[in-house]
């Protein structure tokens, strides 16, 4: 019988000495096997590092947990950027490839102020509890089975312990199953995740995904279906019920250039509480479109499921300056009838700059959501487990069943010093909007909430020490304080203090031989913009319609920011942001950018992507264009013409002005010319 992790680890350690790219050298250097995630919120020192190895090594990650056989594949180009960091990690996974050990374990004991607030992707723990911890261990008695126990608990008023990891798993790098305690996390974003993250505890689950890519196409599957805590407020048949609603979710994603992801991503929460819930009616209704909304009110009993759906996209640039830009746009319920217009909506975007001046590590990261988020008008409890919102943590910042939007940002920054030490700094913002909705007439005073992290770490052989500091406000105005010390039995680091700078000069000295040998851009656009914009009133009926869609000539300065590669001979792809102003500020962001240059000069375009608009409530949907470009006009200058087309920019009707006819959305549209130079560096 062939063990599993003895021919990965020969394998992944063959790879790193010659620098071969694992899984495409032979089929023997492929998982073959069940392959084990990495901790998800727990061992933040090493999840940030094993982030940093995935960019160096141009692997776009668009779900959480992340596999062992995913690192295991970018390390060796990774390796080559930054020796350190790469043998801190290849220490840390050697614990995975034995037949049984302990994986994860850590120990936090804290001091705070009175608060009820909770921490951000923490599985619902507060800020005032004074001690929790975590563990995992594993056994693998066969190739194909991989067994795991453990958990999360925490102590306080809302503590528990919560078996998250617990699992069997079953299967190869094409089909795995996993039954238990499995976390989820459909996002590229690493601090909020809109579908469902860690923020609330993890739930009993079955999922079904593949560990490495099929097909040149990369594909990538993920479909799981989970059992939610129990609600007493569920309505059927006209009176609220209890029961166990289920949560199912598909992911579905593709790597068809070595560096960028594209994925499609939803959530169903359906059943309980004697509402129908069997396979059959759920496939049934799997893509049905939610026809909700009009003057009257709508049947309760013939809505199957409160779906929430996303698309996301992940670029990686492992260049002389590494980046990795990651977009995620998400609505809830289909609204008209249609598949394209959704009732709700979310635009989220980060950046992440693993060595930024060439020491830093650098992740920024944005957010905003409209109103109705994690509410429901079936499940009156939302899409929550033990009270607390499967998705983004922002929304638990706010009182219970509020449903009102909000904005959230997080900037952090990260920097190992030469003892091998390392310092963390990381700054999160929410503001909730200050508007009522429709369902909340009553508007709360929030304030703009901030939290300030501060972390040392030190890894020493066998674990890693620190002390954790937060302190803040919450939305209400509260401060509040936490100190913490903790020990996470990671490994540590074997040389930890050791050779730092010796490894810095080695990768410093090789750089330039290391780098990508492609074409890589950074450019700015500069021109102007002009089009028509119109927006749609709604209405479900031709009596309710108040206005047939309404035109306005509108013009602006234009701003482009972005960052481009060839992908092949005459074919480049990147990403850029778009910024003007039509009467309101249009902030615009191509996640998929595409140009082929037929010569030196002559290049076509065609791009796609989502827009945010400053309407008197933020307005959110996606656009799409083409363009031409003249290169090279001047020495590193492209003159270039664009057409887009904003189709669907979605907007709530919140506020006491707006236009009532009985729709709860209107839309803009807008299509625009925009004519501009760009500088190339």
């Amino acid at each position: 019988m062939r063990i599993y992790a003895r021919h990965f680890k020969a394998a992944a350690l063959a790879a790193l000495a010659t620098g071969a790219y694992l899984g495409l050298a032979s089929p023997d250097t492929r998982a073959s096997g069940a392959s084990p995630y990495l901790p998800l919120n727990l061992s933040p020192e090493i999840e940030r590092q094993v982030e940093r190895v995935l960019v160096l090594g141009g692997r776009a990650q668009l779900t959480r947990p992340v596999p062992i056989a995913t690192v295991l594949e970018a390390l060796p180009a990774a390796c080559k950027r930054d020796a350190a960091l790469c043998r801190r990690v290849r220490h840390y996974l050697d614990r995975y490839f034995g037949r049984a050990g302990i994986t994860e374990a850590s120990i936090e004991v804290a001091a705070a102020s009175h608060s009820t607030t909770t921490m951000p992707n923490e599985r619902g723990e507060r800020l005032d509890s004074p001690v929790d911890g975590s563990a995992l261990v594993y056994y693998r008695p066969y190739d194909h089975l991989l067994l795991t126990a453990g958990g999360v608990a925490y102590a306080g008023t809302e503590g528990r312990f919560n078996p998250d990891g617990t699992l069997v798993s079953i299967g190869n790098e094409y089909v795995q199953i996993d039954t238990g305690w499995r976390s989820q996390w459909l996002s590229p974003l690493t601090d909020s995740s809109m579908l469902i993250s860690t923020e609330a505890p993890t739930m009993p689950s079955l999922t079904i995904s593949n560990q490495t890519p099929i097909s040149p196409l990369g594909i990538q599957y993920q479909l799981f279906l989970a059992r939610m805590s129990k609600s007493d407020h569920i309505i059927w048949e006209g009176t609220e019920r209890s029961g166990y609603p289920k949560l199912a979710g598909m992911h579905l994603g593709i790597e068809p250039v070595r560096g960028w992801s594209f994925a499609g991503n939803a959530v169903w929460q359906f059943g309980g509480g004697g509402r129908p819930g069997s396979f059959g009616e759920f496939f049934k209704n799997l893509f049905q479109a939610t026809n909700f909304g009009g003057s009257s009110s709508p049947n309760l009993d013939n809505r199957f499921s409160n779906r929430a759906v996303s698309l996301t996209s992940a670029y990686t640039f492992p260049t002389r300056s590494p980046l990795e830009a990651y977009f995620e746009y998400a609505g809830r319920d289909t609204f008209h009838g249609e598949f394209y217009r959704f009732r709700e909506t979310d635009l989220s975007a980060g950046l992440h700059f693993p060595e930024f001046l060439n020491r830093f590590d650098l992740t920024v990261e944005a957010s905003e959501w409209q109103n109705t988020w994690y509410t429901d008008y079936v499940w009156l409890d939302g899409m929550t487990v033990n009270g607390y919102v499967t998705g983004n943590w922002g929304a638990d910042w706010r009182t219970p069943k509020d449903d009102v939007g909000a904005q959230s940002a997080m900037v952090s920054l990260g920097w190992p010093l030469l003892s091998g030490d390392e310092a963390y700094v990381r700054l999160r913002t929410l503001q909730n909007q200050r508007y009522a909705s429709s369902t909340s007439p009553v508007v709360e005073e929030y304030s703009r909430a901030l939290m300030l992290t501060l972390e040392y770490s030190q890894p020493r052989n066998g674990y890693t020490r620190g002390l954790q500091l937060d302190t803040g406000r919450d939305t209400f105005g509260s401060g509040f304080v936490r100190l913490a010390g903790f020990v996470r039995f990671d490994g540590g680091s074997p040389d930890a203090g050791k050779n730092a700078a010796s490894d810095q000069d080695e990768v410093e000295s090789d750089e330039e031989e290391d780098q990508p040998k492609g074409r890589f851009e950074r450019f700015v656009d500069l021109g102007i913009s002009g089009g028509r914009l119109g927006l749609d009133l709604g209405g479900f009926t031709k009596a309710e319609e108040s206005a047939p869609l309404a035109y306005r000539s509108v013009g602006s300065p234009h701003l482009g920011i972005g960052v481009r590669r060839d992908v092949t001979t005459n074919a480049d792809l990147g990403v850029r942001a778009e910024f003007d102003d039509f009467h309101g500020a249009m902030i615009a962001l191509r996640v998929l950018d595409y140009r082929y240059r037929f010569d030196q000069h002559f290049a076509i375009g065609g791009y796609f992507g989502f827009a945010r608009y400053s309407a008197p409530t933020p307005a959110q949907g996606y656009y799409a264009g083409a363009g031409l470009t003249w290169r090279e006009v001047m020495p590193h200058w492209d003159l270039s013409l664009d057409m887009r087309n904003f189709d669907h920019v979605q907007r709530n009707k919140v506020l006491p002005s707006d236009l009532q006819n009985g729709d709860t959305v209107e839309w803009y549209t807008m299509q625009a010319a925009s004519l501009y130079l760009s500088r190339r560096f």
